[in-house]
C-alpha cells in the first residue's frame, strides 16, 4: 500500500542508517511498518519528505 512512504524510509536508512530511520519515525509518529500499511496520500508523503530532508540535511 504505502510504497512511496516505505521508499522514503528506505532512502533515509541508506543515507543516515538506523538512527536516521528512528529519527524519521519519531518526527512523524509513523513507523516503517505502519507506513507500509498506510495509503500513499499527498499529505503523508509531504510530511515524511519534509522530515526526511531535515534528517538528511543534519546527518551529512
Amino acid at each position: 500500500m504505502g510504497k512511496k512512504l516505505v521508499r522514503i524510509f528506505e532512502i533515509v536508512t541508506e543515507e543516515a542508517g538506523v538512527k536516521g530511520r528512528l529519527a524519521l519515525a519519531t518526527k512523524t509518529g509513523i513507523s516503517m511498518a505502519k507506513a507500509a500499511e498506510m495509503s500513499d496520500t499527498e499529505e503523508l508523503i509531504s510530511k515524511l519528505k519534509t522530515a526526511a530532508n531535515e534528517i538528511l540535511d543534519t546527518s551529512i
